[in-house]
Order: C-alpha cells, then structure tokens, then sequence
C-alpha cells in the first residue's frame, strides 16, 4: 500500500506541476519576446496620442525594403491582400498604404488583423498613425474595403536593419462577438 500511495502522490504532484507550468507559459514568453527581440511581437493598445513631426531628410541617406504579407485562416471566406507587395521606406518619412479585403460570405463578418514585424528589433522602430489593426472590422456580405495603414520608421532604425517583413493575420471574430453580446 506505501508503494502506490507514494506513486500516486507523485503522478498528483506532476499533473499539478504540469498545469502550473502551463499557465506560466504566457508570461515566460513574454518575457523571452521582451528580452531577446524574437517574434516581433507589436503593441498595438492605444496608449495615447501618437504625433508624427517630419524630421526631413534621413540623414543616412538610406532606404529600408518593408515586405507585407497577410495570412488568415483557411476557413475565413475572404480575399485579403495587401496594397503593395513591397515598398522602399525613408526612415522618418510618413508612408501610406493599404489593404485590400472582401467578404466572399453570405453573412457579415467581424475580423481583427494582428501584426508582426521580423526581424523583432524593428518592431519597437515602427511607428503607426493609422491601423486596421487598431480595432476589429465589421464586413458586410459580399462587401469590399480598401483598410488604410499610415506609419512610419524611425530613423533610428538599428543600421543592420535592411529588409523587415510586416504580417498581418487575419481572425475571423464573428462568433466571439455574438457570445459576447449574448452574455454568455
């Protein structure tokens, strides 16, 4: 009886190891994001008025290439794009893109783009005026919309930094509203 006693409070003493260590999972990571950069990971809660004032001319006399890139789930009917595939940026110099999405449903859809930068040291250097991502987006069936991104990169931008990649991916919201609203 001692034996399987002491193996059952061990198995009790790893499942409830286990699932200490799962919740601790979400601030070890971000933790990890924090101190070394990776996953690009981007604050995008308002946390107050972002004021852009034109510096001029960079004075490195430099270019950075911005990649855009979306992603969404396969089951989201939409057509998501971004405006420009690729464009050249001045750091300090306002830039104004957009992108593209259509519901391909019968329904409305309510959708939150959430963005990621790579590398992850740009990320803090990106700066953004206007944003889909800011808040969720209600889209009516069959409706088209062309969603404004204006941002800008700072001029001190690390000097290694040549290419960065600005993801967007696309959640389809629409039942998390409905339970929301239903009070459940």
């Amino acid at each position: 009886m001692g034996r399987e006693r002491r193996t059952l409070l061990t198995l009790l003493f790893i499942i409830i190891g286990m699932f200490g260590f799962t919740f601790a999972l979400v601030p070890i990571y971000d933790a990890f994001c924090k101190v070394t950069g990776l996953n690009g990971k981007v604050d995008i809660t308002n946390s107050g008025i972002v004021r852009y004032k034109d510096p001029g001319a960079d004075t490195k006399g430099r270019s950075i290439t911005v990649e855009f890139d979306v992603n969404r789930n396969q089951r989201l009917k939409c057509d998501f794009s971004p405006e420009h595939p690729v464009l050249q940026i001045t750091p300090g110099k306002l830039t104004l893109t957009s992108y593209y999405i259509k519901n391909l449903t019968d329904k409305t859809l309510i959708i939150q783009a959430i963005p990621s930068i790579s590398p992850g040291i740009a990320a803090k250097h990106l700066k953004k005026l206007e944003c889909f991502c800011f808040n969720r987006q209600t889209i009516k069936p069959g409706e088209a919309l062309n969603m404004p991104l204006r941002f800008w990169l700072e001029q001190e931008m690390p000097e290694e930094v040549k290419r960065l990649t600005l993801s967007y991916t696309l959640f389809d919201m629409t039942e998390f509203k409905k339970e929301k609203t239903d009070g459940t």
